[in-house]
C-alpha cells in the first residue's frame, strides 16, 4: 500500500494459460490524469473491443494493468494542488519523492535531486517508497512465472515515445529494434487522429533521467521490449497536464493502435518466443 495507507491496485486480465505477460504502469505522476484514464480505457477495449486485432492481444497476452501506482499524489490532485507530481510521504519541511527516479536503476543520477524539495526528488535512499517497493517486488515475482516480457509505462504530455536509457547515452543493445518498432508504433498512432510523436531512447528524446520504471525494468528485470509513453498535449502544449475530457476516448485510441505494433512487431521479431 501508499505511504498514507491506499492500495495500490492492479487487474490482471488472462484467458488462456502459457502466454507472456505484458506490465502497464500509470499514473506514477499524480497530475498526469490522462495516464490513469488512457490505462483503464485499453484495458477496458481489451475487455470487450470486438475489433479482431484487440481480440488477438487480449488472448494471446496476459495483462496486468496498474492505473494508478501513485494514489496518494493522485488523490491529492484533486483535492488540494491539481499539479502535484510526487508521493505524499515528508522528508523534512518538505513532502514528496518522485516514484520515477527512485528505481534501483542508476539511482540518483542525472537528471533527479537530492533535494526533498524539489519536484524530481530520488528519495532518501534507493527503494525508499512504498509504492516504487510494492511495484519492484510485484514485477520481479511475476517476471519468471508469468514471463514478463513487455513494459508500457503512461506519462503526458509531450507526445514521445520514449525507450532506455534515460540515465546515460550509451545505447541499449537491441536500440535499432526498439527504434524501428518505436517508429512503426508512431505512425500507426498519428493514423489515428492525426497526433504527431516523436520517438527514441529517453536521454536523447526528453531529457536525462535515472531510477525510472522503463529503465530498470530494462535492466534490473531483464524487459527488453520497455517502452514510455508521454501522451497528449503537445510540446509547447498551454494546457501540459490538464487535458479536457473530451481527450480520453481519442487518446485511448490512438495509444491503442501504438500498443497493437509495439506488441505485434516485438512478437514478429522473436522477443515472445519461450522460456
Amino acid at each position: 500500500s501508499s505511504f498514507e495507507g491506499r492500495d495500490i491496485r492492479g487487474v490482471k486480465l488472462s484467458r488462456k494459460t502459457g502466454n507472456t505477460a505484458v506490465f502497464v504502469e500509470g499514473g506514477i505522476h499524480a497530475r498526469e490524469w490522462i495516464s490513469p484514464a488512457t490505462s483503464t480505457y485499453i484495458l477496458n477495449q481489451l475487455l470487450t473491443s470486438s475489433d479482431p486485432r484487440v481480440k488477438e492481444l487480449s488472448e494471446n497476452f496476459d495483462w496486468f494493468f496498474f492505473p494508478v501506482v501513485n494514489p496518494d499524489g493522485y488523490v491529492y490532485t484533486f483535492e488540494n494542488d491539481r499539479l502535484w507530481r510526487k508521493n505524499r510521504k515528508p522528508y523534512g519541511i518538505c513532502r514528496g519523492v518522485d516514484l520515477n527516479r527512485n528505481f534501483n536503476s542508476s539511482w540518483n543520477g542525472p537528471g533527479s535531486s537530492s533535494d526533498p524539495c524539489t519536484y524530481d526528488f530520488a528519495g532518501g535512499a534507493v527503494n525508499s517508497e512504498p509504492e516504487v517497493a510494492a511495484i519492484s517486488q510485484f514485477i520481479k515475482n511475476h517476471a519468471k512465472e508469468s514471463r514478463l516480457k513487455t513494459f508500457l509505462s503512461l506519462h503526458s504530455y509531450s507526445q514521445l515515445l520514449m525507450f532506455p536509457f534515460g540515465s546515460t547515452s550509451e545505447r541499449v543493445s537491441n536500440y535499432v529494434d526498439l527504434k524501428e518498432i518505436g517508429e512503426k508504433a508512431i505512425d500507426a498512432l498519428a493514423k489515428k487522429h492525426g497526433t504527431k510523436f516523436k520517438t527514441g531512447s529517453i536521454i536523447e528524446t526528453i531529457y536525462p533521467s535515472s531510477g525510472g520504471t522503463s529503465d530498470w525494468a530494462y535492466e534490473e528485470v531483464g524487459i527488453k521490449i520497455s517502452y514510455t509513453f508521454e501522451l497528449r498535449g503537445s510540446p509547447d502544449s498551454i494546457n501540459m497536464f490538464i487535458l479536457p475530457a473530451n481527450q480520453i476516448t481519442p487518446v485511448g485510441e490512438e495509444t491503442l493502435e501504438a500498443f497493437i505494433v509495439i506488441m505485434n512487431e516485438a512478437k514478429a521479431r522473436g522477443y515472445y518466443n519461450a522460456a
